[in-house]
């Protein structure tokens, strides 16, 4: 049922962020975050141009109903994660981990990561919080607060889903274990 609602809401809610985003430009259609690391909404095929001259080099789209450019990202060597993600839902832990390592390998090579869905708002929103628990040593709350300081209209509670939360006790879990058990 939620796939249903999702796919009938998806053209008019595009529709939308494209009209706030691109036309009346009231918002971002990404936001740098951290240093090489970006959310933000889909990106069409001119987006991916524009996002590697600034040295995006990963995508994490979580978007279930958009590939993306994909022909755009083979011809200027970006390499996407998919974590297909039912829109107005969180990722599942299995995908947030998934995404989370993408991103720091990404940057552990210099190299930036743009993390996505339609908006930029929820399923994006709850990856990079997540990253940030890891990399930033964040709480859940202050990788919101983060957020919300970037990207004004992101969900404001994205540090409450449960995926959220589930991500913080392991990694609070793994912060505060011994060396010899990590």
């Amino acid at each position: 049922m939620r796939w249903l609602i999702a796919r009938l809401l998806f053209l008019p809610t595009l529709v939308w962020n494209l009209s706030l985003g691109r036309f009346l430009r009231v918002r971002d259609w990404w936001n740098q975050v951290d240093d090489g690391v970006w959310i933000g909404a889909l990106p069409l095929a001119r987006d991916a141009t524009q996002l590697h001259a600034l040295g995006v080099r990963g995508i994490v789209n979580t978007c279930e109903e958009y590939p993306g450019p994909e022909a755009v990202y083979r011809e200027l060597g970006m390499t996407q994660l998919r974590v297909p993600t039912i829109d107005f839902t969180a990722p599942n832990l299995q995908d947030v981990e998934r995404a989370v390592d993408f991103i720091n390998d990404y940057r552990s090579r210099g190299e930036g990561v743009y993390i996505h869905c339609k908006a930029g708002r929820g399923r994006s929103a709850t990856v990079v919080l997540c990253w940030l628990v890891q990399a930033r040593k964040l709480s859940p709350e202050a990788a919101q607060q983060r957020l919300l300081e970037v990207r004004p209209h992101v969900v404001p509670n994205v540090y409450r889903r449960p995926v959220v939360q589930q991500f913080w006790k392991l990694q609070s879990a793994t912060d505060h274990a011994p060396e010899s058990s990590r």
